[in-house]
């Protein structure tokens, strides 16, 4: 489906309650004019899970779980976002558009390029019937019929044109990569030739690509499709699709190396295996691990290869790592890899013992920060805590993180304060953790954080009392602030100026493929204290600050003694600093 239209997601969101949609999976309970429930996304006994209406949002203060309506389907329903759209749609008998064929921003119409993977699809599948040594070879590998049949395992021939005469639109196929283009521009060849051809499918079940083993002598023993517009590696996973549809409730997700590990250890009972597609873990990765289930066994070799592996994929986990969501590493033993140890004698007895007694995250983590050093020094300590401090500020602010920042007061010999306090922040010399996203916290520290923000404290303030907007006159002086994010809470601005009755929920989901998606998130989730006048006078405040009046000459002498007498007391923050410059130079031009 070519990108859903903004309108209709507006009109989705104008149209649907929040508190119906959560309240059809939730049981909630009125609290004032919100709900409150104990988090589906975490255990607990006391709620801590709230429903916004005015705000058409929910946030818990326990794990730091938020979003919109769409937002709620995607993490309890385990969907990817067009499919969220298409249920909420439906719950509120709204048609989904039809319009997949037409250009869009994300690039060319992709249904042709379903269309071309799909009938490769099926020749694929119905020559691998009639190709014996591809059926002997499966048979060699304890593969079964039925196993293929679930996996759409297919055989492409070794010809040059039997795909081809078989679909009419080359220009696609081309796109999909299933044809190349020759050299010298006299028509195209196959890229798949006598191979067994795994077809890798998305979420939704259609095929987005293919895998292919080779069964000749060719110098590639695998060959996958190129990137495409409908097909991204580092986004997908093979095997995901066969094991949501195998198991309702995926309690957990074995990640294995190759796409022969998935399909034997299917046939041998584990069919919640899937595999990266010749990549480390991505962020992407585990962010669809997670989407489907709260426990991800990372299978590893032995090597140190594995154990390098085994770190990339740490380092993507750990800022996903919150309420029940946990991580485990599993390394085989050397010359073994899933499927030849699954296949050996008491194999599936040998590798569930091996999956159970998995290493977690936190002491896979704990072993590799003290490698190589010696904890009885004060060097060893030292530098202990300090490569500690990225894994653990890549963590979300929850009971995980404390836990982890114990056992290093433990190791180290340091109190827990000071450890929270050394982890609290980044210094300003310090490199920052490029891999962490910004930290969800607690309440109190959250709005801490914010306070610290002008553009923050507005925004806040906005998505509170959206109707705030009208009291903005100089737009354009904003947009024009050096300020980072005045531009964003301009649009905002003139969003709910021009829809007053719009909730948040409506402007965040303009923002959802930008990259400060989740950080407006968590400043929506943020309820700031005081009255509604209270509220209106400090946001008239920020937007004061970000664009400062003209002012007269009197005024703009009493405001500069003014933050000199504070700079005497006390340093000033960068704002009020930048300020008191920018007030310095108007003066002198007077």
């Amino acid at each position: 489906m070519a990108r859903i239209p903004q309108h209709f997601i507006d009109t989705l969101l104008q149209r649907s309650d929040i508190a119906d949609v959560v309240g059809r999976r939730v049981t909630l309970k009125r609290a004032g004019r919100e709900f409150v429930a104990c988090c589906p996304f975490h255990d607990e006994k006391t709620p801590s899970f709230t429903v916004v209406p005015a705000k058409q949002f929910y946030y818990c203060f326990g794990c730091g779980a938020h979003g919109t309506a769409i937002g709620f389907l995607m993490e309890y329903d385990r969907l990817e976002f067009p499919d969220a759209v298409e249920v909420l749609a439906g719950e509120f008998g709204l048609e989904m558009p039809h319009d997949a064929g037409t250009p869009t921003d994300n690039g060319p119409p992709r249904q042709p390029l379903y269309d071309a993977l799909s009938a490769a699809d099926r020749y694929y599948r119905r020559n691998l019937r009639h190709h014996q040594p591809a059926i002997d070879y499966l048979k060699q590998r304890g593969i079964s019929g039925a196993t293929a049949k679930r996996f759409g395992l297919g055989y492409a021939p070794n010809g040059s044109n039997g795909l081809t005469t078989r679909i009419t639109d080359t220009t696609s196929a081309i796109k999909a990569g299933l044809l190349i283009e020759r050299d010298n521009g006299n028509g195209t060849f196959e890229r798949f030739r006598n191979r067994l051809m795994f077809p890798i499918r998305d979420t939704r079940g259609r095929t987005v690509a293919f895998g292919g083993r080779t069964l000749g002598e060719d110098r590639a023993k695998y060959l996958n499709s190129p990137e495409t517009p409908v097909f991204h590696k580092s986004n997908q996973l093979y095997g995901l699709y066969e094991a949501r549809q195998a198991n309702r409730q995926l309690t957990r997700l074995l990640v294995v190396e190759g796409y022969m590990d998935v399909v034997a250890l299917a046939e041998r009972g584990f069919d919640n295996a899937v595999a990266t597609l010749g990549t480390a873990t991505t962020e992407a990765h585990i962010r669809l691990l997670f989407r489907y289930t709260d426990e991800v066994v990372f299978c590893f070799d032995g090597d140190e290869a594995g154990q390098r592996a085994a770190d990339k994929a740490l380092d993507r986990c750990l800022p996903a790592l919150r309420g029940t969501r946990r991580a485990r590493f599993l390394f085989v033993p050397d010359g073994e890899d899933p499927d030849s140890l699954v296949s050996s004698n008491n194999g599936s007895a040998h590798l569930k013992h091996l999956i159970e007694t998995a290493r977690s995250a936190s002491t896979w983590l704990l072993e590799r920060l003290r490698s190589g050093i010696d904890p009885d020094s004060v060097e060893g300590r030292t530098e202990l805590i300090e490569r500690a401090r990225n894994p653990i500020n890549s963590l979300p602010n929850d009971t995980y993180r404390n836990e982890l920042i114990l056992e290093i007061a433990r190791l180290t010999g340091h109190s827990e304060e000071i450890l929270h306090q050394r982890y609290g922040h980044t210094h300003e010399n310090d490199k920052p953790n490029e891999t962490a996203p910004w930290q969800r916290q607690d309440k109190a520290e959250r709005q801490a954080t914010i306070e610290r923000s002008t553009v923050a404290r507005a925004l806040t303030r906005l998505l509170t009392d959206p109707a705030l907007a009208s009291s903005v006159t100089n737009l354009d002086g904003l947009r024009q602030s050096p300020i980072k994010g005045s531009s964003i809470l301009a649009d905002a601005i003139e969003f709910f100026s021009s829809q007053p009755e719009s909730a948040a929920a409506r402007w965040l989901e303009r923002y959802r493929n930008d990259r400060h998606f989740e950080r407006l998130q968590d400043l929506a989730a943020d309820a700031p204290p005081g009255t509604r006048d209270a509220r209106a006078a400090e946001f008239a405040e920020c937007i004061r600050r970000l664009v400062p009046q003209p002012e007269s000459y009197q005024a703009l002498r009493a405001r500069y003694q003014e933050l000199l007498t504070q700079q005497s007391r006390h340093s000033l923050d960068a704002e009020a600093a930048q300020e008191l410059r920018n007030i310095g130079h108007e003066l002198a031009k007077r």
